[in-house]
C-alpha cells in the first residue's frame, strides 16, 4: 500500500471560509457543512489515536480497525519492532508508525480538554445549525487558547502555516460583526451569541411555533420571529441557545 496509515488530513481553510461565507449570506451549504463537520471529526479522532498510541502503546489497526492485541513500545529502541493486526493481516513496524504521524501536528498536546469537549459534544450536533455551531464553537476556543511556541491551536486541525491560520481565525472570530464596524472581539460576541440570534438558528419555524404554543403565548401565529422568540426566551429562559430537543 503506497499508504497504510491513511490519517486524516487538516480541513481546508478555504473550504471553512466559503461555509462561513455561505452562513452570512443566509443560503448555508449543507454539502460543504458536512464535509467540514465531517473533515473536523476525523482530524480529531485521528489525534486522539495517535495520543492514546504514544502515551500507552495501544494501537488500532489502520486497516480494519480491530485493537492490536497488546501494547507497544513507541521509543526510538524499538523502531524494528512489527506492528501485526491478526484480524486483517495489517503490517507496518513502530518506526514506521511513529514517523507516520510526527511532524503533522498530530498530537492534541496542552489542549487535549479541548478536543475531548469537542469529542463530548459532537454526538448531540445533528442538524445543521447544530453542526455549524459546533464547528463555531471549536473555531472560537481556537481564537481565545493560546497553543505551545507561538503555534495556534488551530493548526491541528485547519491546514496552513502558522500566520495562515492565525490570520483566518482572527478573521472569523470577528465574524459577521465584522462587516458592521465593530471593534472588538467582545462586540461581535454579543452580536454572534446573541440568545435570540443562536436560538432562531437551532430552531425551525415549526418547533417556535410549537414551544410558543406550550408557554401559552396568544397572538403567536402573527407575531414575527424577532417579536416572538424574545418572548419565549423571557417566560423560558433555560431554553437560552438550546436546541428543542424531539
Amino acid at each position: 500500500m503506497s499508504d497504510p496509515f491513511h490519517w486524516a488530513e487538516r480541513v481546508s481553510r478555504r473550504d471553512i471560509r466559503r461555509l462561513y461565507e455561505s452562513d452570512a449570506q443566509g443560503m448555508l451549504d449543507v454539502d460543504l457543512l458536512d464535509e467540514v463537520h465531517y473533515g473536523i471529526y476525523a482530524r480529531v479522532c485521528d489525534m486522539m489515536e495517535v495520543r492514546e498510541a504514544q502515551q500507552t502503546g495501544r494501537v488500532t489497526c489502520r486497516s480494519c480497525r480491530a485493537p492490536l492485541p497488546k501494547p507497544y513500545r513507541m521509543g526510538t529502541r524499538a523502531k524494528s519492532q512489527v506492528l501485526k493486526c491478526e484480524s486483517c493481516g495489517w503490517v507496518v513496524t513502530c518506526g514506521e508508525f511513529y514517523d507516520s504521524y510526527t511532524g503533522k501536528s498530530m498530537l492534541p498536546g496542552s489542549v487535549t480538554d479541548l478536543f475531548e469537549s469537542y469529542l463530548e459534544r459532537f454526538p448531540q450536533a445533528r442538524r445543521p445549525a447544530e453542526k455549524l455551531l459546533l464547528i463555531d464553537w471549536l473555531i472560537h476556543q481556537f481564537h481565545v487558547m493560546q497553543g505551545v511556541a507561538g503555534k495556534p491551536v488551530g493548526q491541528n486541525v485547519i491546514q496552513g502555516t502558522a500566520d495562515q491560520v492565525r490570520e483566518l481565525i482572527e478573521t472569523l472570530a470577528y465574524g459577521p460583526g465584522s462587516a458592521q464596524g465593530l471593534s472588538s472581539p467582545q462586540e461581535w460576541h454579543a452580536i454572534y451569541y446573541d440568545p435570540v440570534r443562536m436560538f432562531k438558528k437551532s430552531h425551525s419555524h415549526s418547533e417556535v411555533q410549537k414551544i410558543a404554543a406550550r408557554l401559552g403565548i396568544e397572538g403567536r401565529g402573527r407575531m414575527p420571529e424577532d417579536e416572538l422568540i424574545p418572548e419565549i426566551l423571557r417566560r423560558a429562559p433555560e431554553l437560552a441557545g438550546k436546541p428543542e430537543e424531539r
